[in-house]
């Protein structure tokens, strides 16, 4: 293939990952870190936004607007905001640079270092770009990020819901759609290779973050030792078929989420911060798989925590509303107990003191 071609095939898989995610505004935020991911994510909507380019492009002309967030974890990260800054003036486009303290979100909460990056980046994507007009943010997790994710649920102990990954676009700030922003994903299948030779084609520098190659972390970890191994003994394509599977798993979770929806509103009784009570007898019938996806759906709803709730726990949940009696204990300081036909989840609150 050369470079034309190349080039031309990158944009038109960027332009098919917009349409995928919904991409109807005509203002668009793109969180951009330096690293080479996100640079051909904002290279390569700039050249789509422009009327003409891209070919057929079906997504029409947007505005955009470059966002970078300085996490203060690293010693060179204002290196990263300048960078970023240079390169969104060289593109002609207006860049916001905010900063995050990470460090002291972790030792208020006690949050490991990438749960509270994570929630500190997107809540200060979000706040730009409702104070930017935007109705997008975008992100540039790759289909190597898609496949790393699942394999990452499938380590830890998931539901099948789990195993849909990462979604193409999903309201930002929550399940509700109350905010009018959305996060969108549209290099969720475009190969971290492919962005690459791109960017190597067009002459694009990039920065490098020294912490992907930190071994401590679990998700460096499957990036750098279990994926490979897998893809050199078992299967090549095994990045192709993980997000596959989290195609199929997307239509299942629709399905089941749509019925546990129904079950929530026949169910619930009480639901706040630190309570939840389920009336057993109206799940108690249905299979397992549609007890736990029910269990989860209210677990979202009252916005407690998911991080350390694998299987198992799930599994000893829908147990309890199947049984007569009993009692689990569950992370984050959550009490479930059995008391005649209902079930009540109790969580300690947490005292940031």
């Amino acid at each position: 293939m050369n470079s034309g071609d190349r080039q031309a095939t990158f944009l038109k898989k960027l332009d098919a990952g917009l349409q995928r995610c919904g991409f109807q505004s005509s203002r668009m935020l793109v969180g951009v870190s330096g690293g080479a991911d996100s640079v051909s994510l904002l290279r390569g909507l700039a050249c789509l936004s422009e009327t003409g380019s891209g070919g057929s492009r079906a997504t029409g002309s947007f505005e955009i607007v470059a966002a970078h967030i300085d996490h203060q974890i690293r010693d060179d990260s204002t290196d990263d905001a300048k960078w970023v800054r240079s390169l969104a003036a060289e593109l002609n486009l207006d860049c916001r640079v905010e900063t995050a303290n990470v460090l002291g979100r972790v030792a208020e909460t006690q949050e490991s270092i990438e749960e509270a990056a994570r929630k500190s980046r997107y809540e200060t994507l979000l706040r730009i770009a409702q104070e930017e007009q935007c109705g997008a943010v975008a992100v540039a997790h790759t289909a190597d990020d898609q496949a790393e994710t699942v394999l990452h649920h499938l380590v830890r102990g998931t539901s099948v819901t789990g195993l849909r990954g990462m979604l193409w676009s999903r309201p930002l700030g929550g399940d509700s759609t109350e905010t009018g922003v959305q996060l969108i994903r549209p290099m969720l299948e475009i190969r971290r290779a492919e962005l690459e030779d791109w960017l190597a084609e067009i002459g694009q520098t990039f920065r490098t973050d020294s912490t992907n190659n930190d071994d401590t972390l679990t998700r460096n970890r499957i990036r750098h030792q279990l994926l490979p191994t897998l893809e050199q003994d078992f299967n090549p394509q095994i990045r192709k078929a993980l997000g596959a599977l989290a195609g199929h798993a997307t239509e299942v979770s629709d399905l089941l989420r749509s019925l546990s929806d129904q079950l929530v509103d026949a169910s619930l009784i009480q639901l706040s911060d630190e309570s939840i009570r389920i009336d057993c007898p109206a799940l108690a019938e249905q299979p397992p798989i549609l007890i736990r996806e029910t269990l989860l759906t209210v677990w979202q709803r009252a916005g407690w925590p998911l991080k350390r709730m694998g299987h198992r726990e799930w599994q000893k949940l829908c147990e309890l509303v199947t049984q007569s009696g009993g009692a689990v204990s569950l992370p984050e300081r959550i009490e479930a107990r059995r008391r005649g036909q209902l079930l009540v989840l109790s969580r300690e609150s947490v005292s940031l003191n």
